[in-house]
């Protein structure tokens, strides 16, 4: 994905410790390895779990989507393909807000609040990560978070 601005984006990250957020505990604390049961069963790199990031990769790879699939000059996914995974299914008889690799904004207790439009892609997991992004806008939030990391007992969180 280097095309796509994200250098630090990988499975299996084999970069320094301290610059990898700690994914649970096995034996002591793990670092580049998913908090994910179901990855560790296929090699710790699921569709769901085990990709890792940061901030600036994420951001970039948001403005590649926001630009309907475009790094700069630089053609990255078609723009069919960007706006086939971000916008929700039309011909659904039902109320569907997914899109086939987004969320998209529901009527009711939008996941992005009450600012973005209804033009609207992202996603948050049960960890604490948050990404969304508003095509009309041009804008979008990036939180990674970890919340399902366990602090021990003796450690004090900062």
């Amino acid at each position: 994905m280097v095309i796509a601005g994200m250098r630090d984006t990988t499975y299996l990250p084999t970069t320094s410790k301290d610059q990898i957020v700690p994914g649970g505990y096995n034996k002591g604390i793990c670092h580049g390895v998913p908090y994910n049961q179901y990855a560790h069963f296929i090699n710790n790199m699921a569709g769901n779990a085990g990709l890792f990031s940061t901030v600036d990769n994420m951001a970039n790879y948001m403005q590649v989507m926001l630009n309907k699939g475009k790094l700069n000059l630089t053609r990255v996914f078609n723009e069919d393909i960007v706006n086939f995974y971000t916008s929700a299914p039309v011909e659904k008889k039902y109320n569907n807000t997914a899109a086939r690799g987004w969320d998209t904004v529901p009527t009711v207790n939008p996941p992005c609040g009450k600012k973005f439009s209804p033009h609207s892609f992202g996603m948050a997991d049960t960890s604490g990560s948050y990404i969304w992004a508003d095509k009309d806008k041009n804008v979008s939030i990036v939180l990674l978070a970890n919340g399902d990391f366990p602090v021990p007992r003796k450690i004090v969180p900062a």
